[in-house]
Order: structure tokens, then sequence, then C-alpha cells
């Protein structure tokens, strides 16, 4: 029989992995956590996300269950949180409670239009998820005053693609943006200032199957188009006494000349 999912589109297929994981996304977003939490400080390093935040609106570009949205919504004068997975999205409004200038809907962060221009948009660890991220990222920097974002760069788990390597094969890891790409593209933009970070985060494990069902457990276990998967044994006996996985995350703010 052919499986049900065989006709869902590559969004879908995210959206719905995603959504299924919803209720336990807390717990196993080590990666999402610190990477919003580090955002955020690199937004107030950088001069905060511009003079209209109170009377303009701020657009979070997958949102998830609001780790990122709990930091910034409060400062907003209007924010509106964006999520492909309906019941991501049901987390965060929950996160977030009865916070007034708060608002939430269902959007592709890729193919997201405005009826206004926002003020500032915001997304952490999910322009990875768009098909072209660089062209996703330099689109949402077009819409905007500021552009503040967290995303991850390839290169990210090297020990994981290496045990890979020694058997011969390689991973199913999803392909992340490269940095000189998103850098030459973002820094071309005429009548803006960026600025940019990389950091390393290195996550730790009890050993390789717990480092696999951290992508499972937050629904991030979409492979990259085409991947065919084998047997992994010998994968995880390289781990069997722990493991580190290093991810590299491009931080950067994008703001036009005159904001």
């Amino acid at each position: 029989m052919p499986r049900a999912d065989a006709n869902l589109s590559r969004v879908e297929l995210v959206a719905r992995r995603f959504g299924a994981r919803a209720a336990h996304y807390d717990e196993h977003a080590l990666l999402q956590r610190e990477a919003a939490a580090n955002l955020v400080a690199f937004i107030e390093e950088t001069g905060g996300l511009g003079p209209d935040l109170k009377p303009g609106l701020v657009v979070e570009i997958g949102c998830g269950t609001g780790l990122l949205s709990e930091r910034l919504a409060p400062l907003a004068g209007r924010y509106l949180a964006t999520d492909i997975a309906p019941e991501m999205l049901e987390r965060c409004r929950q996160r977030l409670g009865q916070l007034p200038q708060a608002s939430f809907a269902v959007a592709d962060g890729e193919s997201i239009t405005f009826d206004e221009p926002p003020a500032a948009i915001v997304t952490n660890l999910a322009a990875q998820w768009f098909v072209d991220p660089v062209a996703g990222l330099l689109r949402l920097a077009g819409h905007t005053a500021c552009l503040a974002f967290a995303v991850p760069l390839a290169g990210s788990f090297p020990e994981w693609r290496e045990a890979f390597l020694r058997m011969g094969r390689e991973p199913g890891l999803l392909p992340m943006p490269r940095a000189n790409d998103v850098l030459r593209a973002l820094t071309g933009i005429p009548g803006t200032r960026t600025r940019f970070k990389t950091e390393s985060h290195t996550l730790r494990y009890a050993n390789a199957r717990a480092f696999a069902d951290s992508f499972r457990n937050i629904g991030a276990d979409q492979p990259k188009p085409g991947y065919r998967p084998g047997p992994i044994r010998p994968v995880l006996k390289c781990f069997a006494q722990g493991m580190e996985a290093t991810a590299f995350v491009l931080y950067g703010v994008i703001r036009k000349e005159d904001a």
C-alpha cells in the first residue's frame, strides 16, 4: 500500500513531523533554547530591534513552542508569532498566556506575505527548513527595517558525519546553508548595516542513539531529499560511551540605514 504521506509536499511533511512532537518539544529542544538566548543577547548588543518596536509590528518566523517568543513578545507593541505547525503554534499561545499584544498565525515563513511592513522580523533556527535558506532570508530582509536571525550552518555535527564517512556513507542530516553564501547575500543589500557572529554549541548525549533521538523528539528528523536510511550499528558503537555533537550557528542582524 502507498504511504499515507506520499502525496504531501515537503512543507506539509515538515509541519506534520513538528506538530506530532509539539507536546514534548521543550524538554528536548536544547540547541533551540540556547540559540534563542544567544539571539536575544546579540539583538541587544547590536542596538535592539529598532525605534519602531513599540508602535510597530514584530513578526516571528517559525516560533515553535515560543522559546524566543517569550523573551521578545513582552517588549513589542504588537507581536505576531507564526509557524507551519498548528500544534506548535498552540503551545506558543499557551506559553505567552494572555499577553495582549501577541497574535498567532499558521504560515510558511518562506512564502509569507504581510498586510503591513513589519518593524522587525525575527527567526530562530527555522530558515534551514526553507527550500532555499539564503534566498528566504534575503526575501525576509526586504520586507522589514530589521531582520534578526539564527541559522545552523553547513558543517554542523561533524562528529556524526565523520562516523558515517568512516563507513563509506553519508548521513541523512538536512543540508544547511554555508556561511559564505549567507554572508555574501545579506551583506550586499543596498542601504543596510549588518552584524554577524558565528558560535559553536556543543551538546552532550549519553550515546549516539540519544543524539539521533534528539532530532526525532522535536520533529526535526525529516532527512535530506532522496536519502535512503541503512544500518547504523557501527555508528552507534562509535559513541557507546557518550557523544558530543557540535552545531555551528550564524547569528545576524540586518538593519536599514535609517532604522
